[in-house]
């Protein structure tokens, strides 16, 4: 089985926010990716791909293989280099109690866009700001694992919108 990659960004309370590729993107299949991931304690993965992305990454197959796994499947799209619309929100807004009661519980939850790094830092910054932690502190942490992440002014803008 190969590995798939990813980093994990451990919060005060001993949850754990995972920064990865798309599953089966990378040198592992989608299966031994999620594989990997629920090795990693994964519990929750939320899929920041439209469903077009998706088929265009052969990922399609992703929330049928996560529920083999024992691991809950959330789709949150945005486009890529994009800000988040109203397809985010909507989703956003029926997800979010659900992702920070996992948090709250020190579960872990594993975060894709296609490379792992704008879309994913965004809205793992959106996480960290929605369970209390500042800004400033969510920027330096997330850019300690991800440096090139909260850095496209449009994802600036809504994530300081959220701050």
């Amino acid at each position: 089985m190969s590995s798939h990659p990813f980093d994990a960004l451990t919060l005060d309370n001993g949850a754990q926010l995972i920064f990865t590729p798309c599953p089966g993107t990378k040198e592992a299949s989608l299966t031994d990716s999620v594989a990997t991931l629920k090795q990693a304690g994964t519990d929750m993965l939320l899929t920041l791909m439209f469903d077009k992305e998706m088929v265009a990454n052969n990922a399609e197959s992703l929330p049928n293989v996560c529920a083999e796994n024992d691991i809950c499947w959330i789709q949150l799209p945005i486009l890529d280099d994009a800000a988040p619309n109203e397809v985010f929100e909507a989703a956003w807004q029926t997800h979010k109690d659900e992702i920070l009661e996992l948090v709250s519980q020190k579960g872990t939850i594993a975060v894709h866009c296609k490379g792992g790094t704008g879309r994913t830092g965004l809205v793992i910054g959106l996480i960290m700001l929605a369970h209390g932690i500042p800004a400033d502190k969510v920027i330096a942490e997330v850019q300690n694992i991800r440096p090139k992440a909260l850095k496209n002014p449009v994802q600036v803008a809504y994530f300081n919108s959220y701050a």
